[in-house]
Protein backbone atom coordinates (compact mmCIF):
# COMPACT_ATOMS: atom_id res chain seq x y z
CA UNK A 1 0.00 0.00 0.00
CA UNK A 2 2.59 2.32 1.12
CA UNK A 3 4.44 2.08 -2.33
CA UNK A 4 0.71 2.43 -4.17
CA UNK A 5 1.03 5.44 -1.88
CA UNK A 6 4.37 7.02 -3.47
CA UNK A 7 3.82 5.94 -6.91
CA UNK A 8 0.91 8.08 -6.86
CA UNK A 9 2.05 11.06 -5.22
CA UNK A 10 4.57 10.61 -7.67
CA UNK A 11 2.46 10.65 -10.66
CA UNK A 12 1.11 13.98 -8.58
CA UNK A 13 3.53 15.60 -8.54
CA UNK A 14 4.70 15.35 -12.04
CA UNK A 15 1.72 16.33 -12.44
CA UNK A 16 1.24 19.86 -11.02
CA UNK A 17 4.78 20.53 -12.03
CA UNK A 18 4.67 19.34 -15.92
CA UNK A 19 0.70 19.20 -16.32
CA UNK A 20 0.90 22.60 -17.46
CA UNK A 21 3.76 22.79 -20.23
CA UNK A 22 2.15 19.04 -21.50
CA UNK A 23 -1.11 20.81 -22.04
CA UNK A 24 0.25 24.06 -23.06
CA UNK A 25 1.63 21.63 -25.96
CA UNK A 26 -1.00 19.53 -26.85
CA UNK A 27 -3.49 22.91 -27.13
CA UNK A 28 -0.90 24.15 -29.86
CA UNK A 29 -0.65 20.92 -31.95
CA UNK A 30 -4.05 21.98 -33.29
CA UNK A 31 -2.70 24.66 -35.31
CA UNK A 32 0.72 23.52 -35.62
CA UNK A 33 -0.63 21.17 -37.75
CA UNK A 34 -2.17 23.76 -40.20
CA UNK A 35 1.50 25.37 -40.50
CA UNK A 36 3.28 24.02 -43.75
CA UNK A 37 6.84 21.87 -43.36
CA UNK A 38 8.51 24.53 -45.36
CA UNK A 39 8.28 26.92 -42.43
CA UNK A 40 11.36 27.49 -40.75
CA UNK A 41 9.96 30.47 -38.01
CA UNK A 42 7.57 30.58 -35.94
CA UNK A 43 5.78 32.27 -33.25
CA UNK A 44 4.01 30.51 -30.47
CA UNK A 45 1.28 32.99 -28.24
CA UNK A 46 -0.91 32.26 -25.10
CA UNK A 47 -3.08 35.09 -25.84
CA UNK A 48 -5.05 34.17 -22.38
CA UNK A 49 -1.65 34.32 -20.35
CA UNK A 50 -0.68 37.06 -22.15
CA UNK A 51 -3.92 39.21 -21.11
CA UNK A 52 -3.90 37.89 -17.47
CA UNK A 53 -0.30 39.49 -17.21
CA UNK A 54 0.08 42.79 -14.93
CA UNK A 55 1.62 45.03 -18.34
CA UNK A 56 -1.26 43.53 -20.24
CA UNK A 57 -3.70 44.95 -18.18
CA UNK A 58 -2.08 47.99 -17.10
CA UNK A 59 -1.93 48.98 -20.89
CA UNK A 60 -5.15 47.97 -22.08
CA UNK A 61 -4.26 45.06 -24.45
CA UNK A 62 -7.03 43.37 -24.37
CA UNK A 63 -9.23 46.31 -25.39
CA UNK A 64 -11.06 46.11 -28.96
CA UNK A 65 -10.76 49.10 -30.33
CA UNK A 66 -8.15 51.31 -33.00
CA UNK A 67 -6.08 52.91 -30.08
CA UNK A 68 -4.83 49.73 -28.60
CA UNK A 69 -2.55 48.96 -31.48
CA UNK A 70 -0.41 51.95 -30.07
CA UNK A 71 0.00 50.52 -26.83
CA UNK A 72 0.60 47.05 -27.78
CA UNK A 73 4.18 46.11 -28.92
CA UNK A 74 2.28 43.20 -31.41
CA UNK A 75 -0.80 42.50 -33.00
CA UNK A 76 -3.13 40.19 -30.73
CA UNK A 77 -6.44 39.92 -31.61
CA UNK A 78 -8.40 40.17 -28.28
CA UNK A 79 -10.85 37.20 -29.95
CA UNK A 80 -7.60 35.26 -29.33
CA UNK A 81 -7.00 32.33 -27.00
CA UNK A 82 -3.88 30.87 -28.45
CA UNK A 83 -2.20 32.29 -31.85
CA UNK A 84 0.83 30.69 -34.23
CA UNK A 85 2.63 33.23 -36.72
CA UNK A 86 4.75 31.12 -39.12
CA UNK A 87 6.81 31.98 -41.92
CA UNK A 88 9.61 30.76 -44.51
CA UNK A 89 12.16 33.29 -44.08
CA UNK A 90 15.58 34.00 -45.44
CA UNK A 91 18.34 34.99 -43.53
CA UNK A 92 20.60 35.58 -45.77
CA UNK A 93 18.54 38.13 -47.47
CA UNK A 94 17.26 40.98 -44.84
CA UNK A 95 14.80 37.77 -43.51
CA UNK A 96 12.52 38.45 -46.69
CA UNK A 97 9.57 36.36 -46.67
CA UNK A 98 8.48 33.68 -49.39
CA UNK A 99 5.33 33.75 -47.05
CA UNK A 100 3.67 34.38 -44.11
CA UNK A 101 0.44 33.04 -41.83
CA UNK A 102 -1.39 32.56 -38.80
CA UNK A 103 -3.34 30.31 -37.49
CA UNK A 104 -5.21 31.49 -34.02
CA UNK A 105 -8.16 29.80 -31.58
CA UNK A 106 -10.73 31.79 -31.39
CA UNK A 107 -12.90 32.61 -27.92
CA UNK A 108 -16.04 33.12 -29.98
CA UNK A 109 -17.01 32.93 -33.49
CA UNK A 110 -16.55 35.68 -36.18
CA UNK A 111 -18.48 36.38 -38.85
CA UNK A 112 -16.66 35.99 -42.03
CA UNK A 113 -19.52 38.64 -43.44
CA UNK A 114 -18.40 41.12 -40.83
CA UNK A 115 -14.31 40.33 -41.18
CA UNK A 116 -14.68 41.32 -45.16
CA UNK A 117 -16.86 44.55 -44.19
CA UNK A 118 -14.03 45.25 -41.22
CA UNK A 119 -11.45 44.40 -43.55
CA UNK A 120 -12.84 46.35 -46.64
CA UNK A 121 -12.67 43.02 -48.85
CA UNK A 122 -15.14 40.72 -49.83
CA UNK A 123 -16.62 37.07 -48.81
CA UNK A 124 -14.78 34.08 -51.65
CA UNK A 125 -14.45 30.31 -51.45
CA UNK A 126 -11.55 28.38 -51.15
CA UNK A 127 -10.85 24.83 -51.28
CA UNK A 128 -14.66 24.23 -50.13
CA UNK A 129 -13.91 26.45 -46.94
CA UNK A 130 -15.26 30.39 -46.44
CA UNK A 131 -12.64 32.41 -46.95
CA UNK A 132 -12.47 36.70 -47.74
CA UNK A 133 -9.92 38.21 -49.49
CA UNK A 134 -8.68 41.45 -47.72
CA UNK A 135 -6.72 45.21 -49.45
CA UNK A 136 -3.99 44.31 -46.99
CA UNK A 137 -2.67 41.40 -49.67
CA UNK A 138 -4.30 38.49 -47.23
CA UNK A 139 -6.52 35.95 -47.30
CA UNK A 140 -8.73 34.82 -44.10
CA UNK A 141 -9.77 31.49 -44.23
CA UNK A 142 -12.25 29.84 -41.83
CA UNK A 143 -10.89 26.21 -40.98
CA UNK A 144 -14.01 25.67 -38.04
CA UNK A 145 -16.21 28.72 -36.41
CA UNK A 146 -13.43 29.01 -33.51
CA UNK A 147 -10.77 28.12 -35.75
CA UNK A 148 -9.52 30.63 -38.28
CA UNK A 149 -6.62 31.43 -40.52
CA UNK A 150 -4.89 34.13 -42.56
CA UNK A 151 -2.47 34.07 -45.01
CA UNK A 152 -0.29 36.81 -46.73
CA UNK A 153 0.30 37.55 -50.06
CA UNK A 154 -2.89 36.97 -51.16
CA UNK A 155 -2.21 34.59 -53.86
CA UNK A 156 -5.31 32.63 -54.23
CA UNK A 157 -4.35 29.47 -55.72
CA UNK A 158 -1.04 29.28 -52.98
CA UNK A 159 -3.85 29.86 -50.00
CA UNK A 160 -6.14 26.91 -51.99
CA UNK A 161 -3.62 24.56 -51.72
CA UNK A 162 -2.36 25.16 -47.85
CA UNK A 163 -6.10 25.80 -47.02
CA UNK A 164 -6.80 21.87 -48.39
CA UNK A 165 -3.78 20.92 -47.34
CA UNK A 166 -4.32 21.76 -43.95
CA UNK A 167 -8.19 20.74 -43.79
CA UNK A 168 -6.69 16.95 -44.65
CA UNK A 169 -3.87 16.85 -42.24
CA UNK A 170 -1.56 17.13 -45.26
CA UNK A 171 0.61 19.89 -44.31
CA UNK A 172 3.63 17.77 -42.84
CA UNK A 173 5.20 17.95 -39.81
CA UNK A 174 7.59 21.03 -38.98
CA UNK A 175 11.52 20.27 -37.77
CA UNK A 176 11.87 19.53 -34.50
CA UNK A 177 13.27 22.76 -33.42
CA UNK A 178 10.06 24.49 -34.41
CA UNK A 179 7.84 22.01 -32.75
CA UNK A 180 9.28 22.61 -29.54
CA UNK A 181 8.65 26.14 -29.39
CA UNK A 182 5.00 25.18 -28.06
CA UNK A 183 6.68 22.65 -25.49
CA UNK A 184 8.06 26.01 -23.80
CA UNK A 185 4.88 28.38 -24.02
CA UNK A 186 3.09 28.36 -20.30
CA UNK A 187 1.50 30.83 -17.85
CA UNK A 188 4.64 32.51 -17.33
CA UNK A 189 6.43 32.10 -20.53
CA UNK A 190 3.87 33.75 -22.87
CA UNK A 191 5.47 34.23 -25.62
CA UNK A 192 8.10 32.27 -27.86
CA UNK A 193 9.61 32.64 -31.09
CA UNK A 194 11.80 30.59 -33.08
CA UNK A 195 14.08 30.32 -35.77
CA UNK A 196 15.31 27.13 -37.27
CA UNK A 197 18.58 27.68 -38.52
CA UNK A 198 19.97 24.25 -39.61
CA UNK A 199 21.80 24.38 -43.38
CA UNK A 200 21.12 27.82 -43.28
CA UNK A 201 25.26 29.34 -42.87
CA UNK A 202 26.38 29.74 -46.59
CA UNK A 203 29.86 29.31 -45.78
CA UNK A 204 32.01 31.72 -47.74
CA UNK A 205 29.69 34.71 -46.05
CA UNK A 206 30.76 33.02 -43.34
CA UNK A 207 34.36 33.35 -43.95
CA UNK A 208 34.45 36.52 -45.19
CA UNK A 209 32.86 37.89 -42.28
CA UNK A 210 35.10 35.90 -39.56
CA UNK A 211 38.12 36.87 -41.48
CA UNK A 212 37.11 40.73 -40.04
CA UNK A 213 37.77 39.76 -36.40
CA UNK A 214 40.47 37.82 -36.37
CA UNK A 215 43.67 36.80 -38.09
CA UNK A 216 44.04 33.93 -36.83
CA UNK A 217 43.32 31.25 -39.02
CA UNK A 218 42.81 28.51 -36.23
CA UNK A 219 40.69 29.80 -34.31
CA UNK A 220 38.57 31.12 -37.14
CA UNK A 221 38.26 27.51 -38.15
CA UNK A 222 37.58 26.87 -34.72
CA UNK A 223 34.64 29.22 -34.81
CA UNK A 224 33.32 28.44 -38.17
CA UNK A 225 32.66 24.94 -37.08
CA UNK A 226 30.65 25.96 -34.36
CA UNK A 227 28.92 28.32 -35.62
CA UNK A 228 27.56 26.39 -39.14
CA UNK A 229 26.61 23.76 -36.97
CA UNK A 230 24.05 26.32 -35.75
CA UNK A 231 20.54 24.78 -34.87
CA UNK A 232 18.09 27.01 -34.14
CA UNK A 233 17.74 30.66 -32.18
CA UNK A 234 14.59 30.86 -29.24
CA UNK A 235 13.06 33.62 -28.16
CA UNK A 236 11.29 33.15 -25.03
CA UNK A 237 9.44 36.41 -23.45
CA UNK A 238 7.86 36.81 -19.92
CA UNK A 239 5.39 39.49 -19.37
CA UNK A 240 4.37 40.42 -15.70
CA UNK A 241 5.13 43.97 -14.97
CA UNK A 242 7.35 44.65 -17.40
CA UNK A 243 9.11 42.50 -20.50
CA UNK A 244 12.07 39.79 -19.76
CA UNK A 245 13.17 38.28 -22.49
CA UNK A 246 15.63 35.06 -22.80
CA UNK A 247 17.86 34.62 -26.26
CA UNK A 248 18.99 31.17 -26.70
CA UNK A 249 21.11 30.35 -29.82
CA UNK A 250 21.56 26.65 -30.30
CA UNK A 251 24.52 24.62 -31.83
CA UNK A 252 25.52 20.63 -32.72
CA UNK A 253 28.86 21.36 -32.11
CA UNK A 254 30.63 22.29 -28.55
CA UNK A 255 30.55 26.27 -27.78
CA UNK A 256 33.64 26.26 -26.35
CA UNK A 257 35.80 27.69 -29.50
CA UNK A 258 34.07 30.25 -28.90
CA UNK A 259 35.24 31.04 -25.50
CA UNK A 260 35.57 34.75 -24.72
CA UNK A 261 34.59 35.94 -27.96
CA UNK A 262 31.11 34.85 -27.98
CA UNK A 263 29.25 37.68 -26.75
CA UNK A 264 31.07 39.96 -29.33
CA UNK A 265 30.24 37.60 -31.94
CA UNK A 266 27.03 37.38 -31.34
CA UNK A 267 25.78 41.03 -31.30
CA UNK A 268 27.70 41.14 -34.06
CA UNK A 269 26.01 38.85 -35.97
CA UNK A 270 22.80 40.21 -34.76
CA UNK A 271 23.96 43.77 -36.33
CA UNK A 272 25.47 42.16 -39.58
CA UNK A 273 21.84 40.21 -39.94
CA UNK A 274 19.51 43.24 -39.75
CA UNK A 275 18.23 41.98 -36.75
CA UNK A 276 19.96 43.48 -33.52
CA UNK A 277 18.18 45.47 -30.53
CA UNK A 278 19.97 47.77 -28.50
CA UNK A 279 18.15 46.02 -25.13
CA UNK A 280 20.09 42.99 -25.93
CA UNK A 281 23.62 45.01 -25.36
CA UNK A 282 22.49 45.06 -21.81
CA UNK A 283 21.66 41.74 -21.31
CA UNK A 284 23.41 38.70 -19.17
CA UNK A 285 25.02 36.67 -21.00
CA UNK A 286 26.00 33.01 -20.47
CA UNK A 287 28.15 30.21 -22.51
CA UNK A 288 26.70 27.11 -21.88
CA UNK A 289 27.72 23.37 -23.69
CA UNK A 290 25.72 23.85 -26.95
CA UNK A 291 24.11 27.26 -26.47
CA UNK A 292 24.46 30.74 -26.22
CA UNK A 293 21.68 32.22 -23.60
CA UNK A 294 20.83 35.86 -23.10
CA UNK A 295 18.60 37.64 -20.47
CA UNK A 296 17.33 40.96 -19.49
CA UNK A 297 14.56 42.81 -20.12
CA UNK A 298 13.05 44.03 -22.95
CA UNK A 299 11.26 47.63 -23.80
CA UNK A 300 8.40 48.03 -25.28
CA UNK A 301 10.07 49.71 -28.48
CA UNK A 302 12.56 46.45 -28.28
CA UNK A 303 9.08 43.96 -28.48
CA UNK A 304 7.70 46.17 -31.58
CA UNK A 305 11.10 45.53 -33.23
CA UNK A 306 11.51 42.05 -32.22
CA UNK A 307 7.43 41.21 -32.92
CA UNK A 308 7.98 43.09 -36.51
CA UNK A 309 10.35 39.84 -37.92
CA UNK A 310 6.67 38.18 -37.77
CA UNK A 311 3.60 39.18 -36.75
CA UNK A 312 -0.18 38.74 -37.91
CA UNK A 313 -0.91 39.86 -42.05
CA UNK A 314 -3.76 41.69 -40.75
CA UNK A 315 -6.17 42.10 -37.87
CA UNK A 316 -8.32 44.94 -38.64
CA UNK A 317 -11.22 42.64 -38.39
CA UNK A 318 -10.42 42.43 -34.53
CA UNK A 319 -10.00 46.47 -33.60
CA UNK A 320 -13.51 48.13 -33.79
CA UNK A 321 -16.12 47.75 -31.63
CA UNK A 322 -20.03 47.64 -32.10
CA UNK A 323 -20.73 50.87 -30.85
CA UNK A 324 -17.73 52.15 -33.80
CA UNK A 325 -19.99 50.01 -36.20
CA UNK A 326 -22.86 52.05 -35.40
CA UNK A 327 -21.81 55.31 -35.43
CA UNK A 328 -19.53 54.81 -38.75
CA UNK A 329 -18.60 57.88 -40.28
CA UNK A 330 -20.01 60.29 -37.80
CA UNK A 331 -17.23 63.34 -36.94
CA UNK A 332 -16.48 62.06 -33.49
CA UNK A 333 -15.47 58.63 -34.85
CA UNK A 334 -13.57 60.51 -37.59
CA UNK A 335 -11.32 62.07 -35.12
CA UNK A 336 -11.26 58.91 -32.86
CA UNK A 337 -9.74 56.78 -35.71
CA UNK A 338 -7.60 59.75 -36.91
CA UNK A 339 -5.81 60.02 -33.94
CA UNK A 340 -5.45 57.11 -32.89
CA UNK A 341 -3.78 56.40 -36.39
CA UNK A 342 -1.50 58.82 -36.33
CA UNK A 343 -0.87 58.25 -32.87
CA UNK A 344 0.17 54.33 -34.30
CA UNK A 345 2.23 56.16 -37.00
CA UNK A 346 4.28 58.27 -34.99
CA UNK A 347 4.91 55.94 -32.68
CA UNK A 348 6.69 54.08 -35.29
CA UNK A 349 8.53 56.59 -36.11
CA UNK A 350 10.02 57.18 -33.09
CA UNK A 351 11.00 53.84 -32.75
CA UNK A 352 12.77 53.70 -36.31
CA UNK A 353 14.52 57.00 -35.79
CA UNK A 354 17.71 55.78 -34.70
CA UNK A 355 17.87 53.87 -38.40
CA UNK A 356 17.78 57.34 -40.09
CA UNK A 357 20.32 58.87 -37.51
CA UNK A 358 22.76 55.73 -36.62
CA UNK A 359 26.22 56.60 -38.07
CA UNK A 360 27.45 52.85 -37.02
CA UNK A 361 28.87 51.11 -40.04
CA UNK A 362 28.55 47.97 -38.66
CA UNK A 363 24.94 48.32 -39.56
CA UNK A 364 24.86 48.53 -42.67
CA UNK A 365 21.65 45.56 -43.33
CA UNK A 366 20.07 46.87 -39.85
CA UNK A 367 18.38 49.65 -41.19
CA UNK A 368 17.29 47.54 -44.17
CA UNK A 369 15.02 45.16 -42.46
CA UNK A 370 13.19 46.82 -39.63
CA UNK A 371 12.31 50.10 -41.97
CA UNK A 372 10.70 47.63 -44.47
CA UNK A 373 8.96 45.91 -41.50
CA UNK A 374 7.73 48.79 -40.42
CA UNK A 375 6.27 50.31 -43.25
CA UNK A 376 4.52 47.31 -43.70
CA UNK A 377 3.02 47.73 -40.25
CA UNK A 378 1.82 51.40 -41.49
CA UNK A 379 0.04 49.57 -44.18
CA UNK A 380 -1.78 46.91 -42.01
CA UNK A 381 -2.56 49.58 -39.41
CA UNK A 382 -6.83 50.09 -38.82
CA UNK A 383 -8.01 52.61 -41.11
CA UNK A 384 -11.72 52.46 -40.50
CA UNK A 385 -13.46 56.42 -40.60
CA UNK A 386 -9.55 57.69 -40.75
CA UNK A 387 -9.59 60.86 -42.25
CA UNK A 388 -8.59 60.39 -46.11
CA UNK A 389 -5.69 62.86 -46.23
CA UNK A 390 -4.15 61.33 -43.22
CA UNK A 391 -4.12 57.86 -44.78
CA UNK A 392 -1.95 59.00 -47.39
CA UNK A 393 0.08 60.97 -45.14
CA UNK A 394 0.74 57.29 -43.88
CA UNK A 395 1.05 55.95 -47.16
CA UNK A 396 3.83 58.29 -48.47
CA UNK A 397 5.50 57.42 -44.61
CA UNK A 398 5.45 53.88 -45.71
CA UNK A 399 6.33 54.97 -49.55
CA UNK A 400 9.40 56.49 -47.82
CA UNK A 401 10.51 53.97 -45.53
CA UNK A 402 10.37 51.44 -48.32
CA UNK A 403 12.66 53.65 -50.98
CA UNK A 404 15.36 54.00 -47.65
CA UNK A 405 15.40 50.34 -47.42
CA UNK A 406 15.79 49.32 -50.70
CA UNK A 407 18.66 51.98 -51.43
CA UNK A 408 20.31 50.44 -47.85
CA UNK A 409 19.47 46.72 -49.73
CA UNK A 410 21.06 48.30 -53.11
CA UNK A 411 24.02 49.54 -51.61
CA UNK A 412 24.56 45.58 -50.29
CA UNK A 413 24.08 44.85 -53.72
CA UNK A 414 26.29 47.41 -55.28
CA UNK A 415 28.71 46.24 -52.67
CA UNK A 416 28.50 42.46 -53.15
CA UNK A 417 29.33 43.08 -56.95
CA UNK A 418 32.45 45.17 -56.52
CA UNK A 419 33.42 42.74 -53.98
CA UNK A 420 33.33 39.57 -56.16
CA UNK A 421 36.05 41.14 -58.12
CA UNK A 422 38.47 41.43 -55.35
CA UNK A 423 37.81 38.11 -53.46
CA UNK A 424 40.68 35.65 -53.29
CA UNK A 425 40.60 32.53 -54.57
CA UNK A 426 38.02 29.99 -52.84
CA UNK A 427 38.33 26.37 -51.53
CA UNK A 428 36.03 24.14 -50.97
CA UNK A 429 36.81 20.32 -50.28
CA UNK A 430 36.12 17.58 -47.64
CA UNK A 431 37.70 18.99 -45.47
CA UNK A 432 36.10 22.67 -45.60
CA UNK A 433 36.62 25.79 -47.12
CA UNK A 434 37.95 29.00 -47.17
CA UNK A 435 39.64 31.52 -49.03
CA UNK A 436 42.73 32.15 -50.42
CA UNK A 437 44.40 35.69 -49.16
CA UNK A 438 41.00 36.64 -47.72
CA UNK A 439 43.17 38.66 -45.39
CA UNK A 440 44.70 40.70 -48.46
CA UNK A 441 41.11 41.41 -49.79
CA UNK A 442 39.58 41.79 -46.32
CA UNK A 443 40.48 45.32 -46.17
CA UNK A 444 39.33 46.05 -49.62
CA UNK A 445 36.11 45.27 -48.94
CA UNK A 446 35.33 47.02 -45.99
CA UNK A 447 36.66 50.03 -47.89
CA UNK A 448 34.23 49.48 -50.58
CA UNK A 449 31.44 48.47 -48.35
CA UNK A 450 31.77 51.98 -46.54
CA UNK A 451 31.79 53.75 -49.57
CA UNK A 452 28.63 52.38 -50.60
CA UNK A 453 27.05 52.41 -47.21
CA UNK A 454 27.70 56.38 -47.49
CA UNK A 455 25.31 56.51 -49.98
CA UNK A 456 22.77 54.95 -48.25
CA UNK A 457 22.82 56.88 -45.80
CA UNK A 458 22.89 60.30 -47.87
CA UNK A 459 19.70 58.88 -48.71
CA UNK A 460 18.56 57.77 -45.50
CA UNK A 461 19.01 61.18 -44.18
CA UNK A 462 17.47 63.21 -46.69
CA UNK A 463 14.53 60.65 -46.46
CA UNK A 464 14.09 61.22 -42.80
CA UNK A 465 13.79 65.08 -43.23
CA UNK A 466 11.14 64.44 -45.63
CA UNK A 467 9.20 62.19 -43.21
CA UNK A 468 9.52 65.14 -40.40
CA UNK A 469 8.08 67.64 -42.36
CA UNK A 470 5.28 65.64 -43.51
CA UNK A 471 4.66 64.95 -39.74
CA UNK A 472 4.60 68.07 -38.80
CA UNK A 473 2.58 69.55 -41.74
CA UNK A 474 -0.13 66.79 -41.13
CA UNK A 475 -0.36 67.28 -37.58
CA UNK A 476 -0.81 71.37 -38.21
CA UNK A 477 -3.66 70.41 -40.91
CA UNK A 478 -5.43 67.65 -39.05
CA UNK A 479 -5.73 69.88 -35.41
CA UNK A 480 -6.99 73.05 -37.75
CA UNK A 481 -9.58 70.56 -39.53
CA UNK A 482 -10.93 68.97 -36.31
CA UNK A 483 -10.42 71.55 -33.42
CA UNK A 484 -8.62 68.59 -31.65
CA UNK A 485 -5.16 67.75 -30.55
CA UNK A 486 -2.99 65.47 -32.77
Amino acid sequence: MSRFLAYGSLVALFVVCCGHEVFAQGEFQNLLQKVPNSANAIMCIDAEAVHASAMAKANGWDQKHEAAYVDKPFILPPEADRLVVASQLWPNQEFRQAWELGVMSLREPVSMRQVARLEGGYVDEIGGLQAVWTPSDAYFVAFEPQLLGVMHPAERQAVSRWATAASAGKTGRLSSYLESASSVVSESTQIVLALDLQDSIQPHRLQEWLADHSDDQAMTSSWSKVIRSAQGVMLQVRLTNKAEGELRIDFAESTAPLENNAKKLTLNALDRLGIAVDDLEKWNFELQSRSIVMKGDLSESGLRRIFSLLELPTSKFSSVDEQSLSAMDSEAEVIKASQAYFSSVTTLLDDIRKEFETNRDARSGYSAMYMDRYARRIDRLPILNVDEELLAFGAQVGQTMRDASVSQKSSGVQAGVRNSQVYGNYLYNYEGSGYYGVRSTSSVRNQIQREEAAVAKDVRFTNWKEIEDATAEIRQRMTAKYQAQF
